[in-house]
């Protein structure tokens, strides 16, 4: 059934409403979601409903589907993405061993701290002979904590290409992690945050942590002899900060690899020498750091927006600018 130009005109007439609201509307929707059902706090990050970022990003959904009634199909990307995060329409390609879907056991093989923070990294192996699933570098698994007696779904950005027998991932901070030995459901992965196959260069920059999902890109460019495609920026506190340099350093070159620690502040000049037109620029850190990037970019002879790329540790509509106000007075949990 389509929808008529009345409804469009009532659905257009909304977005103000939601500008200045939604995030409102969204954390009393959620309050009172789990007040009926609280075993669906089980499938939610808890996190993210405390602080607010879950509300905000359905309410940035919600209102750019209003922005822009009339052309849906430019909410395709954020579609996607949110069917990766929601596990929604990817179990068919797990294939049909009911083992497969939803949350499955793995075992923490190997646990080793990798920098100070501390980052510690799980090699997480499948125990009942089932399949380890392929995956792009660049995606994720979601793990699941339990923690007061509900389930925490976390998600954490694959370390390396796929080696057909195990998952790494990085922690920051270990605090309720599960020693080694012990199991863990995992999902399989998923995520849109990947190598573009055509990029003719590739500049990568991490905030700290968010090295994570950069280093699986590296490691996948070298893996198909693309290395020299590569310049990495990584921003620490300090050296000790900074997690994978003893993997990194020796596939990149002096000129590839650059490491701002210690109060040296990366600067819009620093990122312009290393631009190209068809550079495709990987980004992952905290939000102020990655919005500055951004501003810095558009700066910078206003690189395509097309050829920028986000990975945030938080639902990604939560970090749209321009979006819904980031104010509310209900809190969801």
């Amino acid at each position: 059934m389509s929808i008529t130009e009345e409804q469009k005109n009532i659905v257009r007439s909304t977005a103000p409403v939601l500008k200045e609201n939604g995030k409102e509307i969204t954390s009393i929707f959620y309050k009172h979601m789990f007040a009926a059902h609280p075993e669906l706090l089980n499938l939610f990050n808890q996190t993210n409903q405390k602080v607010g970022t879950q509300p905000l990003a359905l309410a940035n959904t919600v209102y750019f589907a209003a922005e822009n009634i009339d052309h849906l199909d430019v909410l395709t990307p954020q579609v996607k993405l949110i069917a990766h995060k929601h596990q929604q329409q990817l179990y068919d390609e797990l294939g049909p061993d009911e083992r497969d879907k939803g949350f499955v056991p793995l075992t923490i093989i190997k646990k080793e701290t990798i920098a100070s923070g501390p980052i510690v990294a799980l090699t997480l192996e499948r125990p009942d002979g089932g399949k380890m699933h392929n995956y792009h570098a660049g995606q994720y698994i979601t793990l699941r904590i339990k923690k007061d007696g509900s389930f925490h779904n976390r998600h954490y950005s694959l370390l390396e290409p796929f080696n057909g027998k195990t998952y790494r991932v990085a922690i920051k901070d270990e605090i309720d992690h599960e020693p080694k030995g012990d199991t863990i459901l995992t999902s399989f992965p998923a995520g849109t945050f990947t190598l573009i196959e055509d990029g003719k260069h590739h500049l990568l920059i991490a905030g700290g942590i968010g090295i994570t999902p950069l280093s699986s890109l590296i490691l996948e460019l070298h893996k198909q002899n693309k290395i020299k495609s590569a310049t990495l920026i990584h921003c620490v506190p300090t050296k000790e900060h900074a997690a994978f340099t003893d993997e990194l350093k020796p596939i990149l070159s002096e000129n590839q690899y650059y490491l701002f620690c210690q109060g040296e502040k990366l600067g819009k000049d620093d990122i312009k020498k290393f631009l190209t037109p068809d550079t495709h620029v990987y980004i992952c850190g905290s939000i102020p750091f990655m919005n500055q990037l951004e501003d810095y970019l558009t700066e910078c002879n206003h690189h395509p927006p097309s050829q920028i790329h986000i990975e945030v540790f938080q639902p990604s509509l939560s970090v749209l600018r321009n979006a819904v106000k980031d104010k509310a007075t209900t809190k969801t949990l």
